[in-house]
């Protein structure tokens, strides 16, 4: 019965992905590729998909990073963070996961890399400081030379963090399947899945995926739907990954 119950617990673990605050504190260099589902106030049909974001430490615990869209308006934000919230397991009061990290040396070649990528986006538009009378006050500025942020299906959060993968040599993550616009195309989109190992096509709200990691997959208007190879897992759009996480394949610690 024991052997039963942690046979149990072992695949109810691998379901879930790996946490935050099991990244280790020594080292110096960090990129930490996060996902997390959406809150339960917004939209109740936003509520089965996931965001995804890049949490950078560039030496000590204090110097920590933050890349992401974190709202309609916001911009690419790239803001500092505390170690506390960079290692918390939870955020919006759901569970946040790890899709994958490097550290070390390879942390610290991708670093500048990772922030050279998300600076050089011209989607989405920005938030500016100006001066109201006695108090300073945020506006959005549009973006002239790119497109306006989407929840659905794009562009939008999970969007930017594609990006930055695609244009990032060395950064690879597999988005979890719930990542709406994480295959949202300009007009047409071909290359290397964000995993790194295999191949994807999108055009308009059409798209097919092989790879090794990402397995097959078929993208249909921002939803995935598929089987992959490695780690072993069914993807099918509104549920949760069934299977073992990504993130026990992505972490490097």
């Amino acid at each position: 019965m024991r052997r039963i119950a942690a046979l149990f617990l072992s695949i109810l673990a691998a379901c879930t992905g790996p946490v935050p605050a099991e990244i280790p504190t020594e080292y110096d260099h960090l990129v930490v590729v996060k996902t997390i589902r959406l809150p339960d106030y917004m939209d109740w049909y936003t509520r089965f998909a996931e965001h995804s974001w890049i949490d950078l430490k560039d030496g000590n615990e204090n110097a920590w990073t933050r890349i992401e869209i974190d709202g309609v308006m916001s911009g690419v934000v790239i803001e500092e963070l505390s170690a506390e919230d960079a290692r918390a397991n939870e955020r919006w009061d759901n569970p946040v996961f790890v899709l994958e990290s490097f550290h070390g040396v390879e942390a610290q070649d991708l670093i500048p890399r990772v922030l050279e990528s998300a600076n050089a986006v011209t989607d989405f538009g920005y938030r500016e400081m100006f001066r109201n009378e006695d108090t300073w006050a945020m506006k959005f500025i549009p973006p002239t030379d790119g497109r306006l942020y989407d929840a659905w299906p794009g562009p939008n959060s999970n969007t930017l963090i594609a990006q930055i993968i695609d244009r990032t040599a060395g950064l690879h993550a597999e988005l979890h399947h719930n990542g709406v616009g994480k295959d949202y195309p300009d007009v047409f989109r071909a290359g290397i899945t964000a995993s790194g190992l295999g191949v994807e096509a999108d055009f308009g709200q059409l798209g097919l995926g092989l790879g090794f990691r990402q397995g097959v997959e078929l993208h249909l208007a921002g939803l995935t739907a598929g089987l992959s190879l490695w780690p072993p897992a069914l993807k099918l759009p509104f549920l949760p990954r069934i299977g073992v996480h990504q993130g026990w394949v992505g972490k490097s610690y």
